[in-house]
């Protein structure tokens, strides 16, 4: 027997009891290992009762719209209110922002609340600023937004940019009396 045989000795104490290591696992003491098990379960039982309560939901139909609601037709919507029209506006004529460019000739009328004295003063008041907004705003467009298609858009696009100048009130239609595009 050689000297190899006493030298664990002292270490794990008497001979024949298993030497008793402190539990580290790789990188990561024991303790870690627990709290990222714990955080891993919790994880799992919020993902479970998410989907649960999802395909019950979709199951019970909370988010769909109710049987009972009905489309409405034309006739039984409430007819558009009259309004007073600003028309003092004028033709205005532009060029649009096309490389070979078309003229613009639009004459538009400004829709406002019936018998609104105040609305109809800003509005004489902001002529000169409406009839830059409204060249502006056409000679700003290409030819394929102008088409008729899109008419009802472009008198939405006018009438919000009309609105942000308007401190009295708002107006509520924008309509074209002439609205013209003549090639070159």
């Amino acid at each position: 027997m050689s000297d190899d045989m006493f030298e664990n000795e002292g270490e794990g104490g008497a001979a024949g009891e298993p030497v008793q290591a402190a539990k580290k696992v790789g990188f990561l003491p024991a303790i870690v290992i627990q709290i990222l098990k714990w955080v891993a379960l919790a994880l799992g039982a919020i993902l479970f009762i998410v989907t649960v309560v999802v395909i019950t939901v979709r199951i019970m139909g909370v988010g769909s719209p109710s049987v009972t609601q009905q489309p409405t037709s034309k006739e039984y919507e409430g007819k558009e209110p009259i309004y007073d029209w600003y028309s003092n506006v004028g033709e205005i004529r532009g060029r649009t922002a096309d490389d070979v460019p078309h003229t613009i000739i639009v004459d538009v009328r400004i829709g406002y609340k019936q018998g609104d004295k105040a609305m109809q003063a800003e509005l004489i008041a902001r002529t000169p600023q409406i009839r830059d907004i409204i060249r502006r705003f056409f000679t700003s467009k290409k030819i394929d937004e102008l088409r008729p298609t899109n008419e009802e858009n472009l008198k939405l696009e006018l009438r919000e940019r009309i609105n942000d100048i308007m401190t009295s009130g708002k107006i509520q239609k924008v309509i074209f009396d002439t609205f013209t595009v003549i090639e070159f």
